[in-house]
């Protein structure tokens, strides 16, 4: 009977159109390993698709899963968007502000909330499936792998959960609390505290494997590619450890603060600066190779695809610099600062302001 009904469901996905394998996740950094990098074949060239205003700051990134965006404002609210319309599929009322962005595993979208709920909802019509209650406010985007999804809180914890249940697997806990969505990489997750101190962790368990004390707070999330993990922290400094042996490479003095999450892409590391510049380092070495500037502090995390790296500035516009020439190759300006990060799709770049607005741009 099961089998039958498995046999049923799998052509009913298949007349309808739609791809579906059990495990698939979707992740606002473009993969489990918070990369910032988006393997798409149809880059956007700036100009507006579509606009939706959705009445509140929106802070966090957007999640694409395919022709759906989700994303979540300072209201609490939850919106599922078209992504070639701009149309709303459906909107979810949570308890509290959003300020970061969801995650996806199989057909659960997972999201939390200035009020310390982690939420599940069914991705395709919104419905509520489990809710969880942290001990202090989800400022993090979760991270949701195999059959657990791990968040961090601003009560100094890590939880880990189950993702179909919602119940509590393990938690451990931090002075202080945590900021950045967690990263997997060689089986361990990855992830820095408010605190200064670089965790990495056993993912069944939660056992500290290894951490450092870093110069600063870690509110950025940590981004693995070819052997190293790289992070920075809020005063300025940027990071690599190859995991094998775990063994520090280099730590680079940027010229200003840090405002975003890395990005890691074809041997090269990507920061936004609070001194309105995008820098650009050797990931091998640490040596700054150059720095693109805007007019206001860049917090949106930068984003890459195809050689090209997208990013967000407080000075209202989004911008797309061609990664070998350093140069722009378009800029588009929206109704109010940028501080979401950008997720990258098939001919789009989706991303929101802090006036609420979700931009499509093809």
């Amino acid at each position: 009977m099961r089998r039958a009904f498995a046999a049923s469901l799998c052509a009913l996905l298949i007349a309808l159109g739609t791809s579906y394998a059990e495990g698939a996740a979707w992740y606002s950094r473009g993969d489990q390993y918070n990369s910032g990098n988006f393997n798409v074949k149809l880059l956007p060239r700036g100009t507006l698709a579509w606009k939706l205003e959705t009445g509140s700051k929106i802070m966090g990134a957007p999640l694409v899963v395919g022709s759906t965006a989700y994303v979540g404002n300072m209201d609490g609210r939850v919106f599922a968007v078209d992504v070639n319309t701009g149309g709303v599929r459906w909107t979810y009322q949570a308890d509290g502000s959003i300020m970061a962005a969801p995650s996806a595993l199989d057909n659960i979208i997972f999201f939390g909330t200035f009020e310390g709920t982690l939420y599940a909802l069914d991705r395709g019509s919104g419905t509520p499936l489990w809710t969880f209650k942290a001990d202090g406010p989800i400022l993090a985007p979760p991270l949701a792998l195999g059959e657990r999804v791990y968040v961090g809180a601003y009560d100094g914890s890590i939880y880990a959960l189950n993702v179909r249940s919602g119940a509590l697997l393990w938690n451990v806990q931090s002075p202080r609390g945590f900021d950045c969505a967690p990263a997997m990489a060689e089986g361990v997750l990855l992830v820095g505290g408010v605190d200064g101190r670089f965790h990495a962790l056993d993912p069944k368990s939660g056992v500290e494997l290894w951490g450092g004390n870093a110069e600063g707070s870690i509110r950025g999330a940590p981004a693995y590619g070819d052997g190293r993990v790289h992070y920075a922290t809020d005063n300025g400094y940027a990071h690599a450890i190859r995991l094998k042996g775990v063994v520090p490479l280099w730590h680079t003095r940027v010229n200003a603060p840090v405002g975003s999450s890395p990005a890691y892409a074809r041997g090269e590391m990507y920061l936004g600066g609070l001194d309105g510049k995008l820098y650009a380092l050797n990931a091998a070495t640490g040596q700054i190779l150059w720095a693109f500037p805007t007019g206001g502090p860049v917090s949106s995390s930068p984003a890459h695809a195809n050689g090209v790296v997208f990013f967000g500035s407080s000075d209202h516009h989004f911008y797309a610099v061609d990664a070998k020439s350093k140069a722009a190759l378009w800029s588009f300006e929206a109704d109010d600062e940028i501080v979401s990060d950008p997720v990258v799709a098939e001919g789009r770049v989706l991303f929101g302001t802090l006036k609420g607005t979700l931009y499509a741009l093809r």
